[in-house]
């Protein structure tokens, strides 16, 4: 699986721990942040690139499990 990662000013990565204490996940924070940023901005439709839609509640925190699950299922085919 490919996985992104980003420099952060020391501030921003702050700010994204704090809001990860109540998300329980960094990588929920960072959505939910940059969702937020872009409807302050005045934008109507968020950028393609935000997922969005229904699934396990815990699937931020299970997400490498689920994946994992579905790969395998994928094998079996």
């Amino acid at each position: 699986m490919v996985r992104r990662t980003i420099s952060l000013p020391p501030a921003v990565d702050e700010k994204i721990r704090k809001v990860a204490e109540e998300e329980g996940s960094y990588s929920a924070a960072v959505v939910r942040l940059v969702e937020e940023g872009a409807k302050r901005k005045g934008k109507v439709d968020l950028p393609d690139w935000i997922g969005s839609g229904e699934g396990p509640a815990d699937l931020s925190e299970n997400l490498d499990k689920y994946i994992r699950e579905a790969l395998r299922r994928g094998r079996r085919r």
